[in-house]
C-alpha cells in the first residue's frame, strides 16, 4: 500500500513521539500528556473563546460580589490568545514547560517496562500535537489548508486503531520485560 507524503510525514512524526516516549518513560511522559491535553483546551479556537469570555467577565462578578458597578463591556469578546501566531506560541511554550516540569520531577527510566509503557502517552501526546497542527492552518474558502501541503490527509483521528496496535504492542512489551525481570530475580 503506497503512503502519499502527508502519511509518510505523518507516520514519521509519530514514530519520533514513540522514540522520545521510549526514551522518556511513562512517568515523564504522563506529565507531558496534561500539559499537552491543557493546552489543547486553552488554545482550541472554542474553548479559547469561552475562556476569555470568563476572564472579561471576572471584574463584573467582584463588581457584583462587592457591590461596585463596574463598566465591563463583554459583549466583543476578544481573540484571547492573539490570533494564530500568538496562540501557536503559548501552545508551543504550554507543552514545552510539560517536558520541563516532566523531566524535573522525575528521574530517567532505569527498567525496560518504564520505557516502554512511556510509549503509549507519547503517542497520545503526538496525535493530539498532530490533530492541533491540522487544525492550526487557516483554511480557504474550498476549506483546503492554505499551506502546499495537505494536512487532512493525516488526521489522526482516521489512525487511531494502528495508534491503537502501536499502544497495545508497547504495553505488552512492557509486560513481557517485566515478567523476564521478575523471573531473572527469583533465580
Amino acid at each position: 500500500m503506497p503512503l502519499s507524503a502527508e502519511q509518510q510525514c505523518f507516520f514519521v512524526a509519530i514514530l519520533a513521539f514513540i522514540v522520545v516516549g521510549f526514551q522518556r518513560g511513562w512517568r515523564r511522559e504522563l506529565v507531558s500528556l496534561v500539559f499537552t491535553l491543557l493546552a489543547v483546551f486553552l488554545i482550541h479556537p472554542e474553548t479559547s473563546k469561552s475562556f476569555g469570555e470568563f476572564l472579561g467577565r471576572l471584574p463584573g462578578l467582584f463588581g457584583y460580589l462587592t457591590n461596585q458597578p463596574t463598566n465591563v463591556d463583554s459583549s466583543q469578546p476578544a481573540n484571547f490568545f492573539g490570533g494564530y501566531i500568538g496562540s501557536l506560541i503559548i501552545f508551543s511554550f504550554i507543552v514545552a514547560l510539560g517536558y520541563y516540569i516532566g523531566n524535573k520531577v522525575f528521574p530517567r527510566p532505569i527498567t525496560a517496562q518504564e520505557r516502554f509503557i512511556g510509549i503509549v502517552p507519547a503517542i497520545i501526546a503526538g496525535s493530539f500535537i498532530l490533530n492541533y497542527l491540522n487544525n492550526y492552518f487557516p483554511k480557504n474558502a474550498a476549506g483546503q489548508p492554505s499551506i502546499t501541503l495537505n494536512l487532512e490527509k493525516v488526521d489522526p483521528s482516521n489512525y487511531i486503531p494502528i495508534i491503537f496496535v502501536i499502544a497495545i504492542v508497547a504495553i505488552l512489551i512492557a509486560w513481557i520485560a517485566a515478567r523476564a525481570k521478575k523471573a531473572s530475580a527469583k533465580k
